[in-house]
């Protein structure tokens, strides 16, 4: 990866931190205070916790959990990559919704081992979130034995799948460990894009903050053509016309919130970070 990119990245992420401090400041001033009440009771606002739930009004009641369903049936999956209170919080409102989905996390930055129980407690699958080629930087026969290790924490949870956790600052993709080791011959059962036939299940992801956005994702794919979905409602609206007969929605539970300061931190810095990963491509 040039080091001017990644130079080019940082300075992208200070000046969107300053537009955050600002709208912040801004917040507490109470300059925005119009703008705070339409984030928490618009129902158009999209990305809140409140079009989240409509979204599984629309899923409606089931199993989505990625081991029942990797030969049929719909997914529902979530990468943890920040932060173990919001998937917390997510799991809960799926739960009142009567709906059990697949939560991968990574160790150990949302590795929260009681959050997770709880969230097992519901009954959710608990998945791990591996990144262990990018950890031992390309060397495959560290990057096992690390997968090893870090795996077997989560026999905890009876875990049976995995995922690759993309990181867009690296220049190894996560998956390219199976190329050389079974996976299966470590008590994994499915890995949520190896074990996938991505052409015959409708793949949405919000990777990026926005739906299907290839441009925004550096390392979120499948190999299969995605459909352009332009906000949360078009996706909910193609569910309950039945227009998407089976599905995996991947979402992340930090990106989801009903909170305006959060929100808005969110926004900018995945618009960052989106500059960013084009500037790097």
């Amino acid at each position: 990866m040039p080091s001017e990119s990644c130079e080019n990245l940082q300075v992208i992420r200070k000046t969107y931190e300053k537009l955050v401090f600002g709208w912040e400041l801004a917040l507490k001033k109470k300059k925005y205070k119009n703008e705070a009440n339409v984030a928490t009771n618009n129902t158009k606002m999209d990305y809140t916790q409140k079009k989240y739930t409509e979204l599984m009004e629309a899923t409606g009641r089931g199993d989505y959990r990625l081991m029942n369903n990797i030969s049929k049936g719909s997914i529902l999956r979530h990468d943890v990559d920040k932060s173990c209170s919001k998937a917390l919080k997510m799991a809960k409102l799926e739960a009142g919704k009567k709906v059990k989905s697949t939560y991968y996390f990574r160790v150990p930055k949302t590795f929260d081992a009681e959050a997770i129980d709880e969230i097992y407690r519901l009954g959710h699958e608990i998945g791990y979130h591996y990144e262990a080629l990018d950890k031992a930087k390309g060397d495959y026969k560290k990057a096992i034995e690390l997968f090893k290790k870090e795996w077997a924490l989560f026999k905890r949870w009876k875990a049976k799948t995995i995922c690759m956790h993309g990181n867009p600052l690296t220049k190894w993709d996560n998956r390219d460990l199976w190329k050389k080791y079974d996976f299966k011959k470590l008590g994994v059962q499915a890995e949520a894009y190896l074990s996938l036939d991505f052409n015959k299940i409708n793949y949405f992801t919000d990777t990026g903050r926005k739906w299907n956005d290839e441009k925004s994702s550096a390392k979120d794919k499948t190999g299969s053509k995605l459909a352009k979905i332009n906000n949360t409602d078009e996706l909910i609206s193609k569910i309950r016309k039945k227009e998407v007969k089976r599905f995996c929605i991947l979402t992340h539970p930090e990106r989801w919130n009903d909170d305006i300061h959060l929100w808005v931190k969110e926004l900018v810095w995945q618009k960052a970070k989106n500059v960013g990963k084009r500037m790097i491509k």
